[in-house]
């Protein structure tokens, strides 16, 4: 009997908890002229549509003419979703065109619950009406695109991003353009490879950023922002205007780092301190002479240097298992560390740095300064620029 009497204790409660998150019983009211009268004849403090066909206009109708305070609760069909006030995570997908801040801040009040609102898909709301919501309600985290300028956009919830650019881009982003990547905070890749930039500050949004494509970029002279990214893996700075390397001392877990074809470079010293270098390209750097570059490979015989491709990503630079992981989180927007799917990277899988391949760079850098030597006595500096310029070697990817 005891027992018994515990049992119906367990249910009344249960019952009591019911009735209080039920809330009120759902009314079957068709249209918005129906939920109006409905509304001016009783007066609810809740009002439950339940499943509806209405759309958010309607709804938003309806939320309007509650006394206030009042809550409506409601679930409809929205393209290809099913969504409910109550949800926290809600997706206005296929919104109409020529959405405005006003539009968005009366959908928003539908779904006084939400964290969470992804408004990315089927339409293109301008930045300026996204920013000015985004401010109003610091409390919900928006995924929306991103429009950097007429040819590229980038999703606020992206983890890595590419432009995808080559040497026929006619949208090329600008430094000022790219100051919109501060609404993907999410970012840890970046591929802006082929674009005008002249300045990095817009790395500041970034310090977890482990991979950075910055080639073609000319105008580049000033990588200090670089020296910030602690945690940057993967370098790709090829034919930019830079001149001083110091910065990227602050880089001590660079594992990849190209910079060939930086002309101004004239000393690679600022390097001798990343351990965790595997591999680096510094072909076509005129700049340096070869006596800085075989003291390069000797300071740093755990690392693949090559100072005598053709081009900057010659000789298997883009061959490696982790870039092709890379252009998987590219092409997918995702980043991983080279240690997960979809290309797992663990130690021992790629060969081992060779010896006689390190030996072959600094034998060949030898000869150069021999002929240098024999051709323009101690003028040997300029031996390395003429020689390339002659055999047609300044030749970018």
């Amino acid at each position: 009997m005891r027992r018994f009497w515990v049992w119906v204790a367990i249910l009344a409660i249960g019952a009591v908890l019911l009735a209080g998150a039920g809330g009120a019983e759902p009314v079957k009211l068709k249209s918005v002229r129906e939920a109006l009268a409905y509304i001016e004849q009783n007066r609810p403090e809740e009002l439950d549509l339940g499943v509806t066909n209405m759309g958010l206009a309607e709804l938003w109708t309806i939320r309007q003419a509650l006394p206030e305070g009042a809550a409506l609760h409601f679930t409809m069909q929205l393209m290809y979703s099913s969504v409910s006030d109550r949800d926290r995570e809600v997706n206005l997908y296929f919104l109409p065109n020529g959405v405005t801040a006003e539009d968005l801040e009366a959908v928003l009040t539908l779904f006084p619950e939400a964290e969470v609102v992804d408004v990315s898909k089927g339409i293109r709301i301008r930045n300026e009406v996204m920013i000015r919501v985004i401010e109003a309600h610091p409390e919900i985290r928006f995924i929306w695109m991103i429009q950097l300028n007429k040819g590229h956009s980038v999703c606020s919830a992206d983890t890595a991003y590419s432009t995808f650019n080559d040497f026929y881009e006619p949208y090329r982003l600008t430094s000022e353009e790219l100051e919109m990547l501060k609404y993907a905070p999410g970012l840890k890749a970046l591929d802006l490879g082929h674009n005008s930039i002249t300045s990095l500050d817009f790395l500041r949004f970034f310090p977890d950023l482990e991979f950075l494509i910055l080639g073609e970029n000319p105008k580049i002279t000033d990588i200090e922002m670089i020296g910030t990214l602690k945690h940057l893996k993967y370098l790709e700075m090829f034919t930019v205007g830079v001149s001083d390397l110091s910065p990227l001392a602050g880089c001590t877990e660079l594992v990849d780092l190209n910079l060939s074809n930086c002309k101004n470079v004239t000393d690679l010293s600022p390097l001798d301190g990343l351990a965790s270098l595997e591999r680096f390209w510094g072909t076509m750097m005129d700049g340096v002479p070869d006596e800085k570059k075989i003291a390069f490979i000797e300071q740093h015989p755990q690392t693949r240097s090559n100072f005598l491709a053709q081009n900057p990503t010659s000789d298997g630079w883009r061959e490696h298992t982790r870039y092709q992981h890379y252009v998987w989180c590219l092409e997918n927007h995702t980043w991983t560390s080279f240690d997960q799917e979809p290309y797992a990277f663990t130690a021992g899988q790629e060969p081992a740095v060779d010896s006689a391949y390190l030996e072959n760079q600094k034998e060949t850098l030898r000869f150069r300064i021999f002929v240098s030597g024999m051709l323009y006595g101690a003028d040997s500096a300029g031996y390395a620029a003429e020689d390339a310029d002659e055999h047609g070697e300044n030749r970018d990817e």
